[in-house]
């Protein structure tokens, strides 16, 4: 293709692309003059370049448009009929882009019709200006032209123009590559990645200590390649996301509903590659949401809710994974219907669909032909779709889940991979044979009978392991795909690789574990992919050919994907609609004779083995030299032995100070949930939990950093009512969280001002909030006025947090409706000022909860 040509082409489509966020927004505030103006520049560009380059079709049509457009941009009022006007021409652009694209000049066509609209368009826009102006008393001018100041600049990339304005106009620093390119040269890298493994074979087998250096230089040049190829080839969702405003526009049009879009993540990146493949199942979700899952606008005023339905999208990473979740708050499915639906196609029986749970019954949803719509229409009710975007999904190894809430709306939540090209996998022997799964779906390994501490345990007849609080279901990798075993028995020891797949979790029973290496993942031959348990296959640095398993087509063959869901989720189901319950990573330390101790992790910045001789007592505890300065250390307890050789010190960072916390032995790492069951009177412990059967204290961190650096601690900081936290460093959420929580509050953490509006908003109830002051993009003062903006929240109780409680700070607080302003470190006083808020709430929690219920639904 001609060079200019193929540039016109990326060019225009990126101003096309822009012009259709912008008309999605100017239909909502048709009184924005800054949208116009935007508009206008974007069609003049594509105008100009087009008479440049003699393609008098777009030039015919993008000057009926321009027309069209300055006239509004004069002082016409904006009509409806204008946006969808443009909005037309807009489409007749893309198509013919898209013909171009394809035989690589303008198609032939003839545009009068919608030319002739447009010039009638323009012609009554001018009219009725000039009688605005003249009822005004102003005479009416001609339509000036535009001026050199106003002309549109010559075309730039939307990644050119985005560096020129961050660097002062350096153009010259960044170039177009194409996607070809890059798919080329993503082809070379996995080559070379293949080469690398093999060469990494053959030294290791060989004594040569200089092929061995040479050989692990290439290597690591061939990861920096590869990651920087790779960060080439990423792109954010937001891209996906910019196409679904026009989506919903025109579903809402032609359903004839009100719905508002949200998006969230927008900056979460992904390989071009998976952007491509889920752009259609993300489509059609979302054309669901609006027909099936919205309500018209009468039925939803009826139900209490707001006219508009609203459509959430939110992107976000999850275990080298991205999650992308579409909620809508519309009726939820309809239980009954499905129920229905599944006996007349034969699905099921009707013995058997007694018995099947609410969550069995919406994954029949994706069979092949299933609909419960009314009839067809230009959206949907054909039966065709769910069953394809769980095949689309799954072709890359990703997964995807449905929950749903009669009345409050039904989450799709989409679990994929972030490239398809390159990914580190776990190498499985098994049965002889060598397997490879991808590490993204790998939680933990676990090592199974003689030798190891975990058992194969078997409950009617199905193998079990007991992990920590969970019991996972088990899947013998051998007898699943009918391997030759050593003997015939049910295996009773090697590995128990644990997989999640979605929100299930299950174990793969290997033998061995072979190792680990990044593999390029290549497509199945016709005849292995008709078996459905593998994903793909790679080469191994050895030569051998190994298999990829697909860990969702494993546990569906087996049988285990309604009990490993079963056994994976809480014993009361959790409100998919509320903000997700995350366990918090902890770790378990012995210090004294009594009890094992816990803290949460992210509050260790650092665990450093230290000899005894190092530690030199001081003011009843001990300090220590430590990176060019003295850093304090305190024992967990004070019965903690001083006769050790040496002593783990957890490295405790906080308020621009450090300081060591003493123990005798990590014992380990873990994820738990922080539901601490027992307060404690001891200063240094909030709490007990228990874990695998024995009571954990949980220790105070806010205790010992007050005792060891009292100077940052003086800069600073019956029923369960719900306190929202909101803070952006972990560091203070996992300090704050346990604190409040052992006082008797259910606590809600949020990693920022959006996030705490984000749950606010889809329903989340607390009786109180906990910011604090100092955070980016939105501090806690102007996140106190925004949430008190909110339908039933002006009265809501916000507590902040801050360095000091100066008067300026006070004051500041009091003028933003903030209730009480508490320390960061000043633990007392934070507990305090939340009870004396709450004070009035304790007596009738519930009634409070209705009432801001009912106040949102209005």
């Amino acid at each position: 293709m001609d060079e200019l040509l193929s540039d016109f082409l990326v060019e225009t489509t990126e101003h096309v692309d822009a012009a259709t966020m912008e008309l999605v927004q100017l239909e909502k505030a048709p009184g924005d003059r800054t949208l116009i103006a935007s508009l206008f520049r974007h069609i003049h560009t594509i105008k100009g370049t087009s008479g440049f380059l003699k393609l008098p079709r777009v030039g015919r049509l993008t000057h009926a448009t321009e027309a069209l457009i300055g006239a509004l941009r004069d002082g016409a009022p904006v009509a409806p009929s204008h946006v969808t006007l443009v909005f037309a021409s807009v489409d007749r652009l893309k198509d013919i882009l898209a013909e171009m694209g394809q035989s690589e000049e303008e198609p032939a066509g003839d545009d009068g019709d919608l030319i002739g609209a447009l010039e009638e368009a323009t012609a009554a826009a001018r009219a009725g200006l000039a009688r605005l102006r003249a009822d005004a008393r102003e005479p009416a001018e001609a339509p000036a032209e535009t001026p050199p100041a106003a002309a549109a600049p010559a075309p730039l990339s939307a990644t050119s123009e985005a560096h020129a304005s961050g660097t002062g106009g350096h153009i010259g620093e960044t170039v177009r590559v194409s996607v070809a390119v890059l798919d080329r040269l993503m082809g070379i890298v996995s080559e070379l990645v293949s080469t690398r493994n093999r060469l990494l074979e053959l030294s290791s087998a060989r004594s040569d200590e200089a092929m061995t250096s040479t050989v692990q230089t290439l290597s690591s040049i061939t990861s920096d390649l590869q990651d920087a190829v790779m960060s080439a080839r990423m792109q954010p969702v937001g891209r996906l996301f910019a196409t679904l405003p026009r989506l919903v526009r025109d579903l809402a049009q032609d359903l004839g509903k009100k719905i508002a879009l949200s998006t969230e993540g927008a900056d979460t990146e992904l390989d071009r590659q998976v952007i491509e493949i889920i752009r259609a199942p993300l489509t059609h979700i979302i054309r669901n949401c609006a027909d099936h899952g919205l309500e018209s606008p009468a039925v939803r005023a009826a139900a209490g809710k707001s006219e508009t339905g609203l459509i959430t999208v939110r992107a976000a990473y999850d275990a080298g994974q991205i999650t992308i979740d579409i909620a809508d708050d519309g009726r939820g499915l309809d239980v009954e219907r499905i129920h229905a639906k599944a006996l007349a196609l034969g699905l099921v029986s009707e013995p058997d669909v007694s018995k099947l749970a609410d969550q069995d019954l919406f994954q029949l949803i994706f069979a092949p032909g299933f609909s419960t719509a009314d009839g067809v229409t230009r959206v949907s009710g054909r039966g065709v779709g769910m069953d394809v975007v769980r095949e689309n999904i799954q072709s890359i190894g990703g997964a995807i889940t449905l929950n749903s809430r009669r009345g409050r709306g039904t989450m799709v939540t989409l679990r994929i991979p972030l490239t398809l090209a390159i990914t580190p996998a776990l190498i499985l022997a098994c049965g002889g044979m060598r397997f490879a799964i991808p590490q993204m779906t790998v939680v933990e390994l676990v090592g199974v009978g003689a030798g190891f501490e975990h058992t194969i345990q078997y409950i009617n007849g199905a193998a079990v392991l007991r992990l920590r609080q969970d019991v996972l279901p088990l899947l013998d990798l051998a007898g699943t795909l009918d391997l030759r075993r050593s003997t015939s028995e049910a295996p009773h020891k090697g590995f128990v690789v644990v997989l999640r797949v979605g929100f299930a979790r299950f174990g793969l029973i290997v033998e061995a574990i072979a190792d680990v290496q990044e593999i390029v993942i290549e497509p199945l031959v016709s005849a292995l992919a008709r078996l459905g348990v593998f994903s793909g296959q790679t080469l191994l640095g050895d030569g051998s050919v190994v298999l990829i398993l697909d860990p969702s087509a494993l546990m569906e063959r087996a049988g285990l994907t309604r009990l490993a869901e079963d056994l994976s989720r809480p014993e009361e189901a959790p409100d998919v609609f509320a903000p997700p319950r995350e366990k918090t990573r902890i770790i378990l330390v012995r210090a004294g004779p009594d009890s094992m101790k816990a803290l949460p992790l992210s509050l260790v910045l650092r665990i450093e083995e230290v000899e005894r001789e190092r530690l030199v007592a001081a003011d009843g505890a001990f300090v220590m030299a430590y990176r060019d300065s003295l850093l304090p250390v305190m024992p967990a307890t004070a019965d903690v032995s001083l006769d050790r050789k040496s002593y783990p010190i957890l490295v405790i960072s906080g308020a621009g100070q450090s300081m060591g916390l003493m123990v005798e032995e990590i014992v380990d790492v873990t994820d738990e949930y922080l539901d601490l069951q027992r307060g404690s009177a001891e200063p240094h412990v909030l709490g007990s939990i228990q874990l695998d059967g024995r009571i954990v204290e949980f220790l105070d961190a806010t205790h010992f950093m007050r005792l060891a650096c009292p100077a940052a601690v003086a800069r600073g900081v019956n029923k369960r009512l719900k306190v929202l936290l909101v803070d952006d460093k972990a560091f203070f959420r996992d300090m704050l969280a346990p604190i409040l929580a052992a006082a008797g509050y259910d606590v809600t953490s949020a990693g920022s001002a959006q996030e705490a509006l984000s749950f606010l908003r889809k329903g989340l109830v607390v009786q109180a909030v906990v910011t604090d002051t100092d955070m980016p993009e939105m501090d806690g003062y102007n996140f106190a006025r925004a949430l008190h903006r909110l339908p039933g929240l002006a009265e809501l109780p916000v507590v902040a947090l801050a360095a000091q409680a100066t008067p300026s700070v006070l004051a500041a607080a009091e003028a933003c409706g903030i209730a009480a302003v508490a320390g960061k470190f000043d633990r007392r006083a934070l507990l305090d000022s939340v009870a004396r808020l709450l004070q009035s709430v304790e007596t009738a929690p519930q009634d409070i909860e209705l009432r801001i219920i009912s106040e949102l639904a209005a």
